[in-house]
Parts: C-alpha cells; structure tokens; sequence
C-alpha cells in the first residue's frame, strides 16, 4: 500500500493473514521465548538440565519410584516405609481442576535434574529464560547462574534422609559421582539467540537488573536447605509473574496513547506500573472479598484487559512501528508503542500516514464484522488494536496461552502468593510467605536494617507494582509484618512504625 500527505509517501504491506500477525508475535528484548504456563517448578527443574547437560543419558523419574525401597539404606523391614516417607518428601503432586497431574521430582539437588527426566512434559521456559534474566545491557551476567548451581549442586546442609534419597537416586540414575553443572552451558546453548533478540536493547533492563538482584539475595540467605529452595522458586515465580503484568501494562496504554495521539488528542503521560497491583494481605481468617473490592478491580483491570491482551499487544506494538517508520516517523529501534506516540506527537505528517497505515492494516485483517467508525481519520490506532484482539479471539485459547496461562501457573488459582480465586471473584492477594520474602528483598536492596512503614517501605512497595488496596489495608499489612516479628513500634504513633530485618 502506498499512501500520501503533504508531500510524504509511505510504502507499507499489509499483513492479510494470521501468518503476518504470528510473525509479529514477540517484542525484540522483551521475552527470551514463546512459552506456555506449566508448574513452577519445573521451570527450576529444566533450567538446572541445561546447565547439567548429558540429555541423552537421563532416565525417568518413574524407575526411581519403582526401585527406590529396595535402594534406600535400610532394614527389610523398614524400607517400604523410608520409601513410602522419601515418596511424599521429594515428589511433587500438582493439583488441577481436571484432576491432577504427573508428579515429578523436587529439584532441591541438581543430580535429580542431571539423572532423570519426567513425564508430562510442556512447552515451557527452559534456561533462556535465566540467561535472559542475566542480561545486563552489554553481556551476559554469569554471577546469577553460577550462585544457584554452586548452592544446588552442593551436599552441604543436607539432612539424613536427603543424603539417602539422594544416594539411592545416584545409583538408580548410574551416576557414579555428581553431576557437573557450568552456566556456561547457557550462553552455548542459547547465547546466539538471546544476543540476536538483544541487538537493539533489552525493553525492560531495569526490570531484569531487579530480579536478578533480588533472585542473588535469596541464595545468599542462611536458611536451611529445602526453605531456601522453596524461597527461590517463590521469588523467582513472582518475580517472572510481575514482569508479564509489567510489560503487558506497558504495551497496552502504549498503545492507547498512540492511539489517541493519531487521534489528535494530547501525549498523555508514560505509562507507571507503580503500585498498579492492589492487593489484600492473605490471613488465616477468612476475609469476605467482592468484585467491587480494589483488589478485585485492580485484577480485572491488568490481568483482563492487560495480560490476557499480551499477545496482541505485541503484534500492534509492532505493526504501528513499521507504519510509522514507514511514514517516516523517528521512533526508535524497539517497538516501543509509548515511544512511537512521543515520535508521533512530534511529527503531525507522519502521524496522519501512520493512522491511515493502521487503518488499512486493521481493515486487511481476517477479524471478523468492522465498526464502521473505525474508518473515519484518527481511528486508525483503536482500529488496529481491535482488529488484531478480535483476530486472536476468532483462534479458541490462543489469547490466554501466551500471558494469563503462563502467570497462573506461576502464581495463580487458589492460593495467595499474588493472585487468588473465590468463586468467580478473582483479585490479587499476598500471602505472609511473600511479604516475608518481600520485607527481606526490599531492606536488602535498601542497605539498612529497617525502614520507616508508611514513608520508606511501602513506597519501595509500590516501585514493585504492589500496594495496599487501601489505608484500611495498611493496617492488615502492619498486623501480619507485626505477626511475622518484622515489626517495630516505637511509640504510639502511626509514623512510629518501622519494618526490620530478622534475618
């Protein structure tokens, strides 16, 4: 299609199919891969293979459970019993709706990874999504990978029955010493790839500079060995489930700006993920929840008009850059929607050429019955966004698959580590486990022992995305920090509240 304004041509093709839409179905430096939700995990579990290695020479996890009574060093009589206690402690039983998956084995010791394989076996992250993670604006950060691999891959802080468990798994997987972990074996896996999806920047590096930060704190913890690892899965689950909310948010009112400055309307201002997540504090009690409740708006407003809009978000991302810069708008190098509005505001020519692009590629797209009011001037940014939205809904789960299905198995259903279901309300929710880990990860960063509640913690909080529904909420927050002995109260008075240390 050519089209032109004062002057100013633009030549663009339009994309008249899924195909062109699927090819456009990733933002450059943003996810390391196409991924879809699995139990967390085993996202731990297959990044320790990758670094292991050796896939050729593991066996399944199901030999290890037939095998394993006559293995463990014990008694006859006994060992049915040891194996019966080894069986609940280091497998893994996911729960579902439908009723219930393969188990598989705790990754609490990269020998387990590095000698068996499981079934069941989804296409989720592998290790490029930790070296992706470890991106550090100019190469790969290596510190991370090594830091985990050194505290999996050792004995140390192993109590009697993990060092059987693990004698009997070393003999049933034929490892006759341990198996040799080396995050290098990322960047030779991987690296190409991951430096081809960064050759123009990551789209989010302070966003990876603070996992990987917070991800080294959890190693460094001194917590014995099994809560440790626990922790890490946590940290590192809700920290990849903050990341999608996070770039999911970004793209979608990226592209409202741009949309509504093609539309001649103001920049409006960037979008701030800061405190956008509202949540609850999870309790023992029960605790009454409505769809009118903050917390429950809050979910409806990210995870339903934002998450579950990820993938076509990144199509329209990409497509209204390529109009744009083939309207000769200065936008930049990444698809940046917010960007590309700020390059659009500055250039009203190529603005009139790119809504016309967008126009026509919305009008090009198999997408089903058009508003005719998407075809007057200026709607050409709410058009292509639409059409590609009712393309995506027109293809069964493909919505769900890329966003919601992957942040669900990290922290989703019925618990509350971030998000929480009662009934058909659904709302964002922090369990005392994640405040705990919260309180560690922020006063770390912070370099001090403890910090002022409202004026210092909460607005560390909130740089997370996450903040109290409400100043009523506050106050539950205080209570559980209180519980948990992660609080000080020097005097009476509400500014006399300050969140410490205690580990």
């Amino acid at each position: 299609m050519n089209a032109t304004y004062c002057g100013r041509t633009a030549q663009f093709e339009l994309p008249a199919d899924s195909a062109g839409l699927d090819s456009r179905a990733s933002i450059p430096g943003a996810l390391p891969s196409r991924a879809r939700g699995d139990v967390r995990e085993k996202t731990l579990y297959n990044i320790l293979q990758d670094m292991v290695g050796q896939p050729g020479s593991r066996i399944s996890d199901s030999v290890l459970q037939e095998k394993l009574a006559d293995l463990l060093p014990a008694d006859s009589n006994h060992r049915q019993v040891l194996a019966d206690v080894a069986e609940k402690q280091y497998w893994i039983h996911p729960s579902t709706a439908s009723g219930g998956t393969r188990p598989f084995l705790a990754p609490f010791h990269s020998d387990l990874p590095g000698g068996f394989t499981y079934q069941g076996r989804y296409k989720s992250f592998r290790g490029s999504l930790l070296l992706f993670l470890c991106w550090d604006g100019e190469g790969f950060d290596l510190a991370l990978p090594r830091e985990i691999i050194g505290f999996l891959s050792s004995d140390d802080d192993l109590n009697p029955l993990d060092r059987a468990f693990l004698t009997a798994a070393r003999i049933a997987a034929d490892l006759e010493a341990p198996v040799a972990a080396d995050a290098e074996r990322l960047v030779q896996q991987f690296g190409a790839d991951l430096r081809k999806n960064f050759a123009q920047g990551a789209f989010d590096q302070e966003g990876l500079d603070r996992i990987r930060r917070d991800l080294r704190t959890i190693v460094g913890l001194d917590l014995p060995r099994h809560d440790k690892a626990h922790a890490l899965i946590v940290v590192f689950s809700l920290h990849i489930a903050l990341y999608y909310y996070r770039l999911a948010y970004r793209l979608g009112e990226g592209l409202r700006s741009a949309a509504q400055v093609l539309d001649g309307q103001e920049l409006p201002d960037r979008p701030n993920f800061y405190g956008r997540i509202l949540f609850q504090v999870g309790s023992a009690g029960d605790r009454p929840v409505s769809a009118s409740d903050p917390c429950a708006r809050s979910w409806w407003n990210l995870d339903e008009q934002h998450l579950l809009a990820l993938t076509p978000s990144m199509v329209s991302a990409n497509l209204l850059h390529e109009a744009a810069q083939a309207s000769g708008v200065a936008c930049g190098p990444i698809p940046d929607p917010y960007a590309c509005a700020q390059a659009l505001a500055a250039d009203p020519v190529g603005a009139v050429l790119t809504d016309l692009l967008c126009a026509a590629s919305a009008a090009t797209l198999p997408s089903g019955k058009q508003d005719p009011g998407m075809n007057e001037p200026g709607a050409g940014g709410y058009a292509l966004r639409e059409a590609v939205l009712a393309s995506f809904r027109s293809r069964g789960n493909a919505l769900k698959q890329r966003g919601r299905d992957i942040v669900n198995s990290l922290v989703g259903g019925f618990g509350g580590e971030l998000k929480r279901n009662r009934g058909r309300v659904r709302f964002f929710e922090l369990d005392e486990q994640v405040i705990f880990l919260l309180v560690k990860l922020i006063l770390t960063s912070s370099h001090r022992n403890q910090l002022a509640f409202r004026k210092e913690f909460l607005p560390a909080l909130c740089a997370y995305g996450l903040a109290p529904q409400s100043s009523a909420e506050e106050e539950h927050l205080a209570q559980a920090l209180s519980r948990l002995g992660l609080l000080e109260r020097y005097s009476d008075a509400g500014e006399a509240l300050y969140v410490r240390q205690i580990i």
